[in-house]
């Protein structure tokens, strides 16, 4: 096993894919085979890339506009019969290519429900292009009781330039962060005063390493259209349970932390900051991943159909494996310690297998989850950013 402590950072940014040709997590299938039972939560005719729950136990899902989906509502309710309620409803879920995108939802990349149980969405907004600006990108924050707009963010270009893609997001108590997987950054937006930051922008963390091919299903690679490698930079991100850290990673990995201080820091360099990037594991190719209360950080794969959780300690061991998890993305715990697992199964769209792509998806799409063991963590806390929160607030 990798001792992270006696590992030589610069190492690693010096020698690139040569000195991490071997992926540890290749390692893991021979410690558990199965792990706990899958149980099935949902069952989608839309293609579900995240989820969220409140306090209360109501589930929600992203649907986002991916080809073959574009008429998705792009996030909807998941209620007790199994059939979807559009939310928040109205304008919000019936975008259409020549609408305005100011008071609609574009292209939803992910969602989350924390602490306050509000709803909180990645928007990407209207495609311009690796060299444009995508029109109406922004963050959304809904009441979940009566699907209420609490606050919409949209950042300027110094911050989200052309070609930057909003991907995932976190939140402490004051701030948010962001990855932008279209260049390579991390943001962060003081969500007091609004002030936002586009951090470590040159740094090879934030950046795919094209020698790291993101390989899928049968070693397929994940292809544009034109045949050219899918470039993901800067994708999942996790804060530690003391809000001390981030971990983030490109699409192909390996997996980074940095002080979230010194990321909020206005007077360090970039240099400075770049001093602060630490290696955490050489990760492969992961399409979703979430944190427990303990910091085991569980790790969606994109070539193997298991999530495997590598914990503070670098001890690595596999959550679940089952030939329906092609693909798991992005996962969370609930308060009763179960781990949410939606399933794309984004390897298998034929607009990711290159030229003259062939689809293979299976549908429906399923959304599941395992009871998580003892010896594991439990959900993060994650402090109300809007004040109190609404599970006790009046109605």
């Amino acid at each position: 096993m990798l001792d992270r402590r006696n590992f030589c950072k610069a190492a690693v940014l010096a020698s690139g894919a040569a000195a991490l040709a071997s992926s540890h997590l290749a390692h893991a299938a021979a410690l558990i085979q199965a792990g706990p039972p899958l149980i099935e939560v949902a069952s989608l005719d839309w293609l579900c890339n995240a989820l969220a729950l409140t306090s209360g136990g109501r589930l929600f899902v992203g649907l986002p506009r991916w080809p073959g989906f574009e008429k998705t509502p792009s996030i909807a309710e998941v209620l007790a019969d199994g059939t979807l309620k559009p939310f928040p409803g109205g304008e919000w879920n019936r975008w259409q290519p020549g609408k305005s995108g100011a008071k609609a939802l574009v292209k939803i990349n992910t969602i989350h429900i924390f602490d306050d149980d509000t709803l909180w969405a990645i928007d990407q907004g209207e495609d311009a292009g690796p060299h444009g600006i995508n029109p109406h990108q922004k963050i959304l924050q809904f009441d979940t009781r009566d699907g209420t707009l609490l606050r919409s963010i949209s950042l300027p270009p110094s911050v989200l330039p052309a070609g930057a893609n909003l991907n995932d997001l976190r939140l402490d108590s004051d701030h948010a962060y962001l990855t932008d997987s279209g260049l390579g950054a991390i943001i962060i937006v003081n969500l007091k005063t609004g002030v936002a930051l586009r951090r470590l922008a040159d740094h090879p963390s934030t950046k795919m390493n094209p020698e790291r091919r993101p390989l899928g299903e049968h070693a397929q690679p994940l292809m544009m259209p034109d045949g050219s490698d899918h470039q993901v930079h800067s994708d999942p991100l996790e804060i530690s349970p003391d809000g001390a850290w981030l971990y983030y990673q490109a699409l192909t990995g390996p997996l980074w932390k940095v002080p979230t201080a010194a990321l909020r820091d206005t007077q360090m360099t970039e240099k400075a900051l770049a001093e602060q990037v630490e290696f955490v594991y050489d990760t492969g190719a992961l399409t979703g991943t979430a944190i427990d209360s303990a910091g085991n950080l569980y790790l969606g794969e994109y070539d193997k159909p298991r999530v495997t959780v590598l914990s503070p300690d670098g001890s690595l061991r596999v959550a679940v494996q089952d030939q329906r998890l092609w693909n798991p993305d992005a996962m969370i715990i609930s308060n009763q310690r179960e781990l949410y697992i939606p399933v794309p199964q984004s390897a298998r769209m034929a607009s990711n297998r290159g030229p003259n792509g062939v689809n293979g998806l299976q549908l429906p799409f399923k959304i599941y989850k395992i009871r998580l063991p003892t010896s594991f963590g439990g959900r993060e806390t994650v402090p109300a950013v809007v004040g109190k929160s609404l599970a006790s607030a009046s109605s």
